[in-house]
């Protein structure tokens, strides 16, 4: 629910310089608004004043507006017409679509005071569907000279007035026949639909579907749903969008070693540095090669390799790389070079088996973008690959890691003294 506050009202009174001392017109509409506060202690001097399109239920805190001569109260939710009465200079009143049925055509009465009344919109309304209702506004206030935007020329004026009684004891009589009190709809009170707690005014069916007759207090209740349901979607989104941009929750957890996997345990594909890699298998068909695209002015202190028969692992600048192989390699054998060019570094392990095929490289995905190197240039820089014992699996991997024993607990890192000597380290 919108609120008529000093801030509001300042906002749309620019034309006046958000001066509200001597503001003269205001639009207010399409802002859900449900109750009508503070504009007769905040802007006194008003004349024109727009409130349609909002869920107002009651006409009321204008009676201090001494100068209005224009309201427009349209697509409302008005069931009377009421403390008007001292609006002295209104000359015109637009109450077209809302809620005035047959017993909130006798609150019409009210407006008997307002001398100045000359136009009147009750169009959209229940009660202009009554065979008598033009009849009745046109006799009940004899100042107007247009309803619903058609001219009233004396003869009517004069007609309406000789008719009158008839159609008021007509009306009386049709509203004690649908069981209202006519005395009681012709009094202006508080018709409570202005209230925070409103009852619900449908039904389920049997498909579980909300049911509802259109009437002011559905209109409340439907816009409060949604209102709320809004604010809740706001939430959610706002909590997503911390997660992430809140720079604690973003930051990366950086390795200092490779993780440890345990006996049996999987081997899942790992890219936590979005490195752009290519896994093929080389030209020969004799080994399988990765090459990974990682800068040319890192410090090759900050890359780490780890061949094992069947996945290999990279940890670059403390972030996991990590492969399953299509085919198994032998480790002891494989070699690791990075060009001192590119930065590229090529990871060659030969096969177990070198008359099996690698066709079927499930795993090799390079990055959009990656540009591999089919030879790598004169420059190379030789590095050391760590080789561990793999997770028991297969029992060839089983087999090849027990020939391979003088190596399960030697760890090297990446050999950082045979630098070239045009190779620049990151700064």
């Amino acid at each position: 629910m919108t609120r008529i506050t000093e801030e509001l009202i300042r906002k749309r009174a620019e034309h006046n310089d958000g001066v509200l001392a001597t503001l003269e017109e205001v639009s207010l509409h399409q802002l859900n608004i449900e109750k009508i506060e503070g504009l007769g202690q905040l802007c006194k001097h008003l004349r024109i004043l727009y409130l349609q399109s909002n869920l107002i239920s009651k006409l009321e805190n204008i009676h201090k507006l001494k100068e209005l001569e224009y309201l427009n109260m349209a697509v409302n939710n008005l069931t009377k017409v009421q403390n008007l009465q001292r609006c002295e200079s209104l000359q015109k009143l637009d109450l077209t679509v809302n809620f005035l049925d047959k017993a909130g055509l006798l609150s019409v009465q009210s407006l008997q005071q307002n001398e100045h009344l000359s136009e009147l919109y009750l169009l959209g309304n229940p009660c202009a569907e009554w065979s008598g209702y033009r009849q009745f506004v046109v006799g009940t206030l004899p100042q107007l000279r247009k309803l619903d935007g058609k001219q009233i020329p004396p003869s009517e004026s004069i007609t309406a007035r000789q008719v009158l009684p008839s159609l008021q004891q007509l009306l009386r009589k049709e509203l004690l026949d649908e069981g209202i009190d006519p005395d009681a709809a012709a009094e202006v009170e508080d018709d409570s639909l202005g209230s925070e707690d409103i009852p619900e005014t449908g039904y389920r069916d049997e498909t579980g579907e909300m049911k509802r007759p259109w009437c002011p207090a559905t209109r409340l209740l439907e816009h409060r749903e949604t209102q709320a349901q809004a604010a809740e979607a706001e939430a959610r989104r706002k909590a997503q969008q911390k997660s992430y941009c809140n720079p604690d929750d973003a930051k990366p957890v950086l390795r200092e070693d490779f993780p440890t996997i345990l006996e049996g345990e999987e081997v899942r594909q790992k890219n936590e540095g979005q490195w752009s890699f290519s896994l093929l298998e080389s030209a020969d068909g004799s080994a399988v090669e990765l090459d990974v695209e990682i800068g040319r002015y890192m410090d090759t202190s900050l890359v780490k390799a780890d061949v094992q028969p069947s996945f290999v692992r990279l940890l670059i600048r403390g972030r996991l790389l990590q492969l399953r192989l299509p085919c198994e390699v032998r480790p002891d054998s494989s070699k690791a070079e990075r060009s001192t060019a590119t930065g590229h570094l090529l990871i060659t392990m030969p096969k177990e088996d070198g008359s099996s095929s690698a066709g079927l490289l499930a795993y090799a995905r390079p990055r959009s973008g990656f540009t591999g190197q089919s030879e790598m240039p004169t420059k190379i820089q030789p590095i050391t690959i760590r080789s561990t014992a793999a997770p028991s699996g297969s029992a060839s991997s089983m087999e090849h890691t027990q020939q391979q024993a003088v190596q399960k607990a030697v760890t090297h890192c990446l050999d950082s003294c045979n630098d070239d000597d045009d190779f620049l380290p990151e700064l």
